[in-house]
């Protein structure tokens, strides 16, 4: 094959690398008000021990003040020496489980595929969806459940609760566990869904190389902590294609970004739709939506003669689909001019889906969209880092324009919803992957944050790995010679 001839499949690659990087860049802007109540409720009350003292009987208000600020004093002292206490015994049984007595079984060389995305979107009623009972993130604060961890590890404990917390996952969406010693590296992280019997996957677009193993043989995926990416917002989005879904999802903070941002930020798919108007949803329910996940500009076709011109045209767009698709499993099309802007584009579009999904084991109607990660519209309207080469778009169904205002409605009505939490080390984010969207804004300096995706939950229901699954060798390829090394900037 003449050079001519490759650089087009070169540039093929490319935009092939990108379709998982771009599954999982995008915006999102969050209500600064969702963060700072969500940072209120993780705060404990104080200051009880000091109002009861000072309705003492003193020979002198100068006098009470004084000694009632003492007993005030001395029991925040105390509180705050208990609280170191407990901590350090809890580091201590950290430790200890973090550190196993025979080597761990390799997890990461043996993980399934991501299991298929359950679609059931067929004659939802928008105009009565049900009301939403609970919402997300559920806050489990170790320094608040003290007697539960009394005289037992952490591990003890997400052993024995885990009934209790998977439960609590599937009526809330989300759970935020704070405060607790075990997760602090992909060791104890690993020891955290290990004793929920959380059953690890590959990322649906394992592929893209948009994320490394951390830790491969603990099945820990680095985040989006790329310095090419810090300055891209990550919009909102359930780790899905059309094809493949995660069926849960848990996020750890190992280092917060060192000169500030990366906030984690949620929604709830349930809320999303309850909140939007009807009109905006029916239309984009009853039309769906397509997602172009990647763009190559072919503009060197234009100077090939007519008859010429279509015959290169048709061979890249099968020869290109050929290389991509089998390594890529998204069941794409490769379609010319799909955003109406060049007819030498040549876009990625994965297949017509629903924008509205049923949970797949509540039956509760969800926005189940990425059109808020997606949209190239919000894109150009928000910090963006990502090459035209990496650019997506949403359309209707038949891949017409979704009109602006929708758009911005939409924006609008998902941005309400955000839940903005600050990770701090030992934090970790559990999510259902079908009732929750995520996604995290720009950062500075250096951020290690991580993510592990799970098939199901109970050692009954592990998968058997098979052949056929994704090999790591584009994942590995891609990070080294691309993502790592590219400046979007």
């Amino acid at each position: 094959m003449s050079s001519a001839h490759t650089k087009p499949v070169v540039l093929a690659a490319a935009a092939a690398a990108t379709v998982g990087a771009t599954a999982l860049t995008s915006a999102f802007v969050a209500a600064p008000s969702s963060a700072a109540d969500g940072e209120r409720q993780l705060r404990g009350a104080t200051g009880a021990a000091s109002a009861a003292s000072s309705q003492s009987a003193m020979p002198s208000p100068v006098y009470g003040l004084i000694v009632a600020g003492g007993f005030a004093m001395g029991a925040a002292s105390m509180r705050r020496a208990d609280r170191r206490r407990g901590i350090v015994a809890r580091k201590q049984a950290a430790q200890a489980v973090a550190t196993p007595v025979k080597e761990r079984e390799d997890t990461g060389s043996n993980m399934p595929d991501c299991p298929k995305t359950l679609w059931n979107g067929d004659g939802i009623d928008i105009d009565n969806l049900p009301e939403v009972q609970e919402t997300c993130p559920l806050i489990i604060d170790a320094l608040e459940i003290k007697a539960a961890l009394e005289g037992r590890d952490e591990a003890e404990y997400f052993a024995a609760e885990r009934l209790k917390i998977m439960a609590q996952l599937q009526k809330h969406g989300a759970i935020l566990f704070r405060n607790f010693e075990t997760m602090k590296d992909s060791a104890g992280f690993r020891t955290f869904f290990e004793q929920l019997e959380l059953n690890p996957c590959l990322d649906p677009i394992h592929t893209s190389g948009l994320r490394a193993f951390e830790e491969k043989k603990d099945a820990v995926y680095e985040a989006v902590n790329k310095p090419a990416l810090a300055g891209h917002v990550v919009g909102l989005h359930n780790e899905s294609t059309t094809v493949k879904t995660a069926v849960y999802g848990a996020f750890a903070c190992f280092k917060p970004a060192t000169e500030g941002g990366g906030e984690f930020m949620l929604a709830d798919g349930a809320k999303i739709i309850a909140d939007m108007d009807k009109d905006v949803l029916k239309r984009i329910y009853e039309k769906k939506v397509r997602i172009s996940v990647s763009n190559l500009d072919l503009n060197f076709l234009g100077a090939l003669p007519g008859g010429m011109r279509e015959s290169a045209m048709d061979g890249l767009k099968d020869m290109i689909l050929q290389a991509v698709e089998p390594k890529f499993q998204m069941d794409l099309e490769m379609v010319y001019n799909a955003d109406r802007s060049n007819p030498y584009r040549l876009s990625a579009v994965e297949k017509e889906e629903w924008p509205i999904n049923r949970h797949p084991v509540t039956g509760q109607p969800v926005w189940f969209c990425n059109l808020h990660n997606h949209s190239r519209y919000l894109r150009d309207r928000r910090p963006c880092t990502v090459p035209e080469v990496g650019m997506t778009d949403v359309f209707y169904g038949d891949l017409s324009r979704i009109p602006p205002a929708d758009v911005r409605h939409i924006n609008e009505v998902c941005e309400r919803n955000i839940v903005d939490i600050m990770m701090k080390p030992g934090d970790v984010i559990l999510i259902d992957n079908y009732r929750c969207l995520h996604g995290r804004r720009t950062f500075k300096g250096e951020r290690k944050h991580v993510v592990t995706w799970f098939e199901s939950c109970g050692k009954e229901n592990k998968q058997k790995v098979e052949g056929g699954k994704p090999d790591d060798f584009m994942n590995e390829l891609i990070n080294k010679t691309l993502v790592d090394t590219a400046d979007f900037k």
